[in-house]
């Protein structure tokens, strides 16, 4: 198993927003990363599951987040939020997937239509959450005996979060169940719902625009079997794949089951799909979006309260995620935001 360790720039002081703490800026803490760029998962013919691991330059153990990439990104499509949470006092696992990551996108060529080849395709649809299911079992091993990352992680307080295709796999992860109906090659009946690929040591979720029950991965039923908390965030100009419009998204939200309380779905004004993601500091170059930095301010503060309201157990974080709550990071375009809890 190949590695190379990277040392980040540090990120040293936490900044004040008045009289209270702005969550959306980075925290006191040093990042530092190791990449496993080789590793493979041997019981599914040497599939590559390449990882980036970011942790804080401190002892330990934290709270641990898997991060999902969506169709044609990367290992760094989320480094910024990646960077931010780390900086909080997180582990991140950055997994990329490889049938639906940018070198394929590369290789069937930058399109729309590859992209949709990508979300389309049964293997990639069942292989992303057994790719998540991989790197946990990895992640247990590392915490056992890694030199660099021994005793670092909390996986008993372990979380998930993901972006368009990459908020797919989080929801299945978290217990819901795909459509058969529009992947192919076709599996089994090819109507209906798919295996259960949930992995119950992932606690809670934060789906990045989340799908709603129409094509290409979810049924209205498919909703039913979700066991883990969740959180959505969407926008009004994040639309859905074939052109549904963004609220198709907003409405799914209904047909999750009730949480006590711990369900949340974050609906911006005037959001659009790609500013959900933010890869900077890697030096690639990302598909531009004038509001990007509008959106961002929300997202980070938003996943940080949630994450500490699911894997720290801070009460007063998952109560003051809400519209009041997350008021103070709208910025230009993004000037409203509505918070639904279930």
């Amino acid at each position: 198993m190949s590695f190379r360790l990277i040392v980040s720039l540090a990120f040293l002081s936490v900044h004040l927003l008045g009289n209270s703490t702005d969550l959306s800026d980075v925290g006191p803490m040093r990042v530092q990363s190791l990449e496993f760029a080789g590793l493979v998962d041997k019981a599914r013919g040497d599939r590559r599951v390449p990882v980036k691991v970011h942790y804080p330059d401190a002892t330990g153990p934290f709270p641990v987040i898997v991060v999902s990439h969506g169709a044609g990104g990367n290992w760094d499509t989320h480094l910024a939020q990646i960077r931010h949470l780390v900086s909080h006092g997180y582990v991140a696992l950055s997994v990329e997937h490889v049938g639906s990551n940018t070198e394929k996108l590369r290789q069937t060529g930058i399109s729309l239509r590859s992209l949709t080849q990508m979300i389309y395709d049964a293997g990639e649809v069942i292989a992303r959450p057994v790719d998540i299911h991989f790197v946990i079992d990895q992640a247990q091993e590392w915490n056992r005996g890694d030199a660099t990352l021994k005793g670092r992680m909390n996986l008993g307080n372990l979380g998930m979060l993901g972006h368009s295709f990459g908020a797919y796999t989080t929801m299945v992860i978290g217990g819901m169940r795909p459509a058969l109906d529009w992947i192919r090659p076709i599996l089994g009946s090819g109507k209906g719902l798919g295996p259960d690929l949930r992995d119950g040591r992932v606690r809670c979720g934060v789906a990045l625009s989340p799908q709603g029950a129409n094509e290409p991965f979810f049924h209205e039923e498919s909703f039913a079997s979700l066991r883990m908390p969740l959180m959505g965030i969407s926008g009004t100009l994040d639309r859905q794949q074939n052109e549904l419009p963004a609220e198709t998204r907003y409405l799914a939200f209904d047909y999750w089951p009730t949480a006590q309380g711990q369900h949340r779905f974050v609906w911006l004004a005037n959001a659009k799909h790609l500013d959900f993601t933010d890869s900077s500091g890697s030096g690639q170059i990302a598909r531009p979006s004038p509001t990007r930095a509008d959106v961002q301010p929300l997202v980070k503060a938003a996943t940080l309260m949630y994450f500490d309201a699911c894997l720290r157990d801070d009460r007063s974080a998952l109560a003051a995620l809400n519209a009041e709550g997350l008021r103070p990071y709208l910025r230009g375009a993004v000037n409203s935001v509505e918070v639904k809890s279930k």
